[in-house]
Parts: structure tokens; C-alpha cells; sequence
């Protein structure tokens, strides 16, 4: 299992949005804006637009939640764990 990472430069932001984009069928926007991660849990917020963002709905799993923004597009992600994502292909 891949330990929590230290820094935001060592995480592949890439691969971890085409494997939650594959693992929640969902079709998630290609420009990033903002990226916060909190090192001392693991969780990932990645925003996707500047836009007001309402309320986030979590996936079944309740391992990410899916932001929307009031025009009802994706406008953010929140990954609890990135570790999950990290240690899988």
C-alpha cells in the first residue's frame, strides 16, 4: 500500500483523475485550476472551474465527492484517500 505522500509535487494528479474519472463513470473536466491536498489525512480537493460550487455528493463508496457547480457541472472533486487510488493500476 502507498503510504501518504508529504508534499503535492510527488502525487501523479493525472493518473489519479483518469482512475476516479474509470472507478465513478464519470466524465471529468481536463483543465485544473486548483489542487489543494491535506498531507495530514491524505485527501485531495481538485477544482475544476471558477464557478460557485453547491453542496458535494459523495460516490456510493463514500471514498470521493463530486462537486457541482450551480449551472449542475462538475466543478470539483474531493478524494478522501489518495492512497487508495496510488497503489492500484
Amino acid at each position: 500500500m502507498v503510504q501518504k505522500t508529504k508534499t503535492l509535487l510527488e502525487i501523479d494528479l493525472k493518473k489519479i483523475l483518469r482512475k476516479t474519472a474509470k472507478k465513478y463513470a464519470l466524465k471529468l473536466p481536463d483543465k485544473v485550476v486548483m489542487v489543494d491536498y491535506g498531507d495530514d489525512v491524505g485527501d485531495l480537493f481538485i477544482k475544476f472551474r471558477h464557478v460557485g460550487i453547491k453542496e458535494g455528493e459523495p460516490t456510493r463508496d463514500g471514498k470521493a465527492i463530486i462537486h457541482y457547480g450551480e449551472d449542475g457541472e462538475i466543478a470539483a472533486l474531493e478524494i478522501r484517500s489518495i492512497a487508495t487510488l496510488q497503489d492500484t493500476k
